[in-house]
C-alpha cells in the first residue's frame, strides 16, 4: 500500500517514526514496574495504550 505511493525519503521518515514510538513504549513498560506513584502509573499505563495504537498505524501504512 505504501509503495504505492510514498516515495523513498517518506517510506524512511515512517520507518524512523516507527522505531521511535517502539522505543518509547518500551521505555514506558520499563517504568511502570518502578513508579511509585499512581497517577504517574496511570499516564505511563496510557502512554503504552496509545504507543500500541500508533505502531499499528505506522505497520499499516508501511506494509
Amino acid at each position: 500500500m505504501a509503495q504505492d505511493y510514498l516515495a523513498v525519503h517518506e517510506k524512511a521518515e515512517l520507518h524512523e517514526m516507527l522505531m521511535f514510538k517502539t522505543n518509547c513504549l518500551q521505555k514506558s513498560q520499563a517504568m511502570q514496574s518502578l513508579v511509585q506513584d499512581q497517577e504517574l502509573k496511570t499516564l505511563l499505563q496510557q502512554d503504552v495504550k496509545a504507543s500500541q495504537t500508533n505502531i499499528k498505524a505506522l505497520q499499516q501504512l508501511l506494509s
